[in-house]
C-alpha cells in the first residue's frame, strides 16, 4: 500500500528532497527508482540498501550533467560523475541516473507524486528498470514482486517489456514463478 504524499515527505530524507528541488529549479522531474522504489510500494526485497537511486526526466547529455553538477556543487554537495549517471554525497548517498529508455509520457502518467518533485514510478515500470539492468540482485528483486503483487498490470508489463525487447526474460520468469500469460 502506497502512502499518503505527507507520511511519503516525512520518510524521506530532507537531502533527498533538496536536491529534487534543486533539479526541479532547473526543470526536471524526479523519480525514485531502485530498491527503495520498491520498498516504498510495499514490496519486502529481503536485502538492505543504502543508496537513494533518482532518474530524471531531462536527455543526459553534457550541458545536463554540466548543470546538475553546478547547480549541486554551489548548495555544498559533493558531485561524482560516473558512467552510469552522477553520485551525489552528503549524508546520504544518491545517485542520478540516465533518464531510462523507457521514461516517457506513459511512465509520467502512472507515476505518483510522493513529496515536492519526488514522483514514484508504476510498479510494472520499476520491474522493466530492473529487468533492464540485467544484475542478479534486480532479477531477484523482480521474482520477488512477482511473488508479493496479486494484482500487478500484467497486460501493462508485457507490453513495456516487449518495448524494451525483454518479453523473452520477462515471459520465461513469469512461466518458472506459475503465472499464467494470455488465454
Amino acid at each position: 500500500m502506497l502512502l499518503s504524499h505527507n507520511e511519503s515527505c516525512n520518510i524521506l530524507p530532507s537531502t533527498l528532497i533538496k536536491i529534487a528541488n534543486l533539479l526541479e529549479s532547473i526543470g526536471m522531474k524526479v523519480f525514485l527508482i531502485g530498491a527503495r522504489a520498491l520498498l516504498l510500494h510495499g514490496i519486502n526485497i529481503g536485502r538492505e540498501t543504502r543508496d537513494w537511486n533518482l532518474t530524471i526526466t531531462s536527455p543526459f547529455t553534457k550541458d545536463v550533467r554540466d548543470t546538475i553538477t553546478n547547480v549541486l556543487r554551489s548548495k555544498g554537495f559533493k558531485v561524482q560523475w560516473r558512467k552510469w549517471g552522477l553520485l551525489v554525497e552528503d549524508d546520504i548517498h544518491v545517485d542520478i541516473n540516465y533518464a531510462p529508455l523507457i521514461l516517457d509520457e506513459e511512465w509520467i502518467k502512472r507515476s505518483k507524486d510522493i513529496c515536492d518533485n519526488v514522483y514514484l514510478p508504476s510498479l510494472e515500470d520499476l520491474v522493466i528498470l530492473k529487468l533492464m539492468s540485467g544484475e542478479k540482485k534486480d532479477i531477484s528483486d523482480v521474482k520477488r514482486v512477482i511473488a508479493q503483487v496479486k494484482n500487478i498490470d500484467l497486460n501493462y508489463l508485457l507490453k513495456r517489456a516487449s518495448e524494451a525487447g525483454l518479453e523473452k526474460e520477462l515471459t520465461k520468469i513469469l512461466r518458472r514463478m506459475g503465472v499464467r500469460i494470455g488465454a
